[in-house]
């Protein structure tokens, strides 16, 4: 009897066309150690029978699932099926400018209707169990790049779904593996009257942590005795990303215009963050893979910090908010060599 190896699951994806309609088989073979963890909720009354027992019935009441990708490979070739998710429905990308094998994926959040995607997740060892979830919506996404560590950049994200099915293993495609970002190649831009990426700060830019929130909220309607107890639609909130950044603290910093000065006159800044990695084409300019955050807001939840011990730095996070120009408050984008999702 074969067992599950923990070597021998896989994670899958596919992008529902309609919210909570099972894709099969999926789409993507996602290279990331992802589980689905269903739940079902129970109802036990409090009722007084005269001992000592505290519960003497339960019912089920609520199902679904909790998915989750915990810290994981940040990959510019799954970016934009993973953005599909947390920031709009993008198709296709764009071509930039003298580029031949480049392709420029960017995500403007529609700010008017929801149109970020569902997704069927699938999860487990094909040779023992697969479980199948459908209408899975994400809930946030982080990512997370540290040049004084030894690690390549990373994201994790979790959402919910509905109660996973159990279901025979399905045919998985092959992987897309695209290059692995650089925490000590990612670069920082600040800007306040320039347009964004116009400023770039070199030589002190040391840590990022993105956190992309998606707003979901998970609706829970009467279906009739019949109907299943999952929740049957989802609608969407206000949200706003939050990028931190953490630099050091020396001559060049404090300058007209930077960090510090910014953050004391509470001017809003225009900031882009990318995590780069290898270079695609050498052409005017070179282009290289990379995610790509532009964030606008004040600079805000200023804290010291330090580098190597030897070394102060400052920390500062901005929350976004609307730019007029951008016509949001942060933008995500991804550069790889795909011309498909």
């Amino acid at each position: 009897m074969p067992s599950a190896e923990i070597p021998l699951s896989v994670f899958g994806l596919a992008l529902e066309s309609t919210r909570g309609t099972v894709v099969t088989p999926p789409s993507h073979l996602l290279p990331f150690a992802g589980t689905l963890t269903p739940f079902r909720t129970k109802y036990r009354p409090e009722e007084a029978r005269g001992t000592l027992e505290q519960y003497y019935r339960s019912k089920t009441v609520r199902t679904g699932c909790n998915w989750e990708i915990p810290d994981s490979l940040a990959d510019p070739n799954y970016a934009p099926i993973v953005f599909n998710m947390f920031m709009k429905a993008v198709t296709s990308p764009s071509t930039p400018t003298n580029g031949v094998l480049t392709r420029l994926w960017t995500y403007l959040p529609t700010l008017t209707s929801d149109d970020i995607k569902s997704g069927t997740l699938y999860a487990g060892d094909p040779n023992v169990q697969i479980w199948q979830a459908a209408y899975c919506m994400g809930d946030e996404l982080t990512v997370s790049a540290d040049a004084t560590s030894e690690d390549g950049a990373t994201w994790a994200m979790k959402g919910m779904g509905r109660f996973p099915t159990r279901v025979s293993a399905p045919v998985f495609p092959a992987a897309i593996p695209g290059d692995l970002l650089m925490p000590g190649a990612m670069q920082l831009w600040m800007d306040t009257s320039s347009a964004i990426g116009t400023t770039e700060v070199t030589g002190r830019f040391i840590k990022t942590d993105w956190t992309i929130p998606t707003g979901v909220t998970y609706k829970n309607y009467a279906n009739g005795p019949s109907g299943g107890l999952n929740f049957t639609t989802t609608g969407r909130k206000p949200r706003a990303a939050e990028a931190t950044i953490e630099v050091e603290l020396n001559t060049a910093s404090i300058g007209v215009g930077k960090e510090y000065l910014t953050y004391e006159a509470d001017t809003i800044v225009k900031m882009r963050i990318r995590l780069n990695g290898a270079l695609i084409e050498s052409v005017t300019p070179d282009y290289y893979s990379y995610l790509n955050l532009d964030i606008y807001g004040p600079l805000d939840a200023f804290e010291w910090g330090s580098v190597e011990d030897t070394n102060v730095t400052m920390r500062y996070t901005v929350t976004a908010q609307y730019d007029s120009t951008a016509g949001a408050g942060f933008v995500l984008s991804a550069q790889n060599t795909r011309t498909t999702l």
